[in-house]
């Protein structure tokens, strides 16, 4: 192993000097050769200066007791409706995103940085294995099946726009970017191999990963998380703009010649991925950053809320808005004033995302900031050399948040989708937005399909019926068969025993 040279070495250990974080430098008379050539790999990718401007500022913005007097809720205007919308409208929108699938002009990133703690799994939350669906299906294979029925749907659009066969019109490619964590990197990549990328073809499948950023003191000092290593943590889902860009990805992009990427939470088991009506909602507004969002159904329900604040698009955090302006209804239409959910699910440009990169590099910008969480991070006693696993928070983490780049956006544009279609997240172990409230949701999803194809939808004979009850009939329509509720009229004016459809051949007729 080459030994770290001297002189860099000596311009490293001035620059943490410099910055006052020399005592990551500790126990470096201690480590082995190769342990200190590891370590100074991650001190030398660090610049403990502008760390330290960072810190200052994601701390003093989260201390501020500024007032923002002008804060506002979004028009009426500014927020177009896939419920409320012509019908014209909205089949605008949709034929012209299926043009832009149709010519490869769509990515779809996911992202999928956490693991199922919370869930009580380790995993990645997207190849969780106990949703309890009746296919017995994880989120990954459902995105990836949702993908795949889409790239049919816009192929079908295209032929018949065109007046082709089907035979002479190429399979259209979504591509499918998947940001991860260190957690979460390895082991996403080892399960789509293991599933054979669920029918997709693997060059068609990005998997990159996101920064991370040194946890803190409370001092602002770095923490080390063993002796010959700073402690890290990622940067957050607002991380993909950076990642994007150091891995390589948009360029990838541009050269594929991808006009529109839709990226959205791995937890939503409802998300319409690749969503032509939104897509093309963009396209028709000429919007670099499309926001697709779900009105809210309680003043207290955890959802940040998009308006504007001194003139500018902001996410305000549920935990930050004022409870009575929360609570504040319309009383022409009795929603809640402050009604644009956001749900991490938004449209943006290409062109929008190569700008972001030059921002986040403008020294002392003030645009993305990071946001402080005081956390349990585990850390190197520099007095004795244990490792210490708190009891208490100790640290401070840092994110960057993906929706504090709206107010970047030349062009903003709000869409509001349909909650019962659209948004079901799996956060929880039990209660709300749990692997439960996913099922009951996407069964719901499907039957309604069934019910507007002329169908319906019974239990199989012995079990409980779902009506008045906890229980669910166990009916499920794969994504492969249907993305959006289309192709199910052979459905008409039959019923169907509960049970999972994954080719129309399933259904069991009464």
């Amino acid at each position: 192993m080459t030994q770290v040279d001297p002189a860099q070495l000596a311009v490293v250990r001035q620059n943490y000097k410099d910055a006052h974080q020399d005592h990551v430098f500790t126990f470096w008379n201690d480590l082995s050769p190769q342990q200190q050539h590891t370590f100074f790999s991650q001190l030398e990718s660090i610049d403990p200066k502008a760390l330290n401007s960072i810190f200052q500022k994601a701390t003093h913005s989260s201390q501020s007791t500024t007032i923002f007097n002008d804060l506002q809720p979004l028009t009426h205007s500014e927020v177009k409706s896939t419920t409320h919308s012509l019908l014209t409208e909205q089949q605008d929108w949709e034929q012209r995103g299926l043009d832009a699938i149709a010519n490869n002009h769509v990515a779809v990133i996911v992202l999928a940085g956490g693991q199922g703690t919370r869930l009580g799994s380790s995993l990645p939350k997207g190849s969780f294995p106990n949703i309890g669906l009746p296919s017995h299906k994880t989120l990954f294979q459902i995105h990836a099946e949702r993908i795949k029925r889409l790239q049919t749907l816009a192929r079908t659009h295209l032929a018949t726009k065109t007046g082709r066969s089907l035979d002479d019109v190429l399979m259209p490619i979504i591509t499918w970017c998947i940001m991860t964590s260190g957690a979460t990197h390895e082991r996403t990549e080892t399960f789509l191999k293991q599933h054979a990328y669920f029918g997709l073809l693997p060059e068609n499948i990005i998997v990159f990963q996101q920064g991370v950023i040194p946890s803190f003191d409370f001092e602002g000092k770095f923490l080390l998380s063993a002796k010959d290593k700073i402690a890290t943590s990622p940067n957050g889902n607002g991380g993909i703009f950076w990642a994007l860009h150091t891995e390589g990805v948009l360029e990838i992009l541009q050269k594929r010649g991808i006009l529109y990427t839709h990226s959205y939470s791995v937890d939503n088991i409802l998300i319409k991925i690749g969503d032509p009506v939104g897509i093309g909602h963009a396209l028709a507004t000429n919007a670099d950053v499309t926001a697709k969002v779900m009105l809210k159904t309680r003043a207290d329900e955890p959802l940040g809320v998009i308006c504007h604040i001194n003139g500018q698009v902001r996410v305000v955090e549920y935990s930050e808005m004022d409870t009575e302006l929360a609570a504040l209804t319309d009383p022409d239409t009795g929603e809640f004033v402050y009604r644009a959910g956001n749900v991490c699910n938004q449209i943006f440009s290409v062109d929008f995302l190569q700008r972001m990169p030059a921002i986040l590099q403008t020294p002392d910008q003030n645009l993305l900031i990071y946001h402080p969480a005081t956390k349990r991070v585990p850390f190197v006693d520099l007095m004795t050399g244990q490792e210490i696993e708190p009891d208490a928070p100790n640290g401070i983490k840092l994110e960057l948040f993906i929706f504090d780049a709206f107010t970047l956006a030349e062009r903003f544009a709000c869409l509001e989708a349909e909650r019962a279609s659209e948004f079901s997240p799996m956060k929880n172990p039990d209660g709300l937005d749990s692997p439960a409230t996913c099922r009951r949701d996407l069964e719901r999803l499907h039957i309604r399909w069934i019910k507007q194809a002329g169908g319906h939808v019974v239990a199989i004979p012995g079990s409980l019926s779902a009506a008045g009850s906890e229980s669910l009939l166990g009916f499920e329509i794969s994504p492969t068969l249907s993305y959006d509720g289309e192709g199910l009229e052979w459905a008409r004016g039959k019923t169907i025993q509960a049970c999972h459809l994954e080719t129309k051949d399933d259904a069991h007729f009464l």
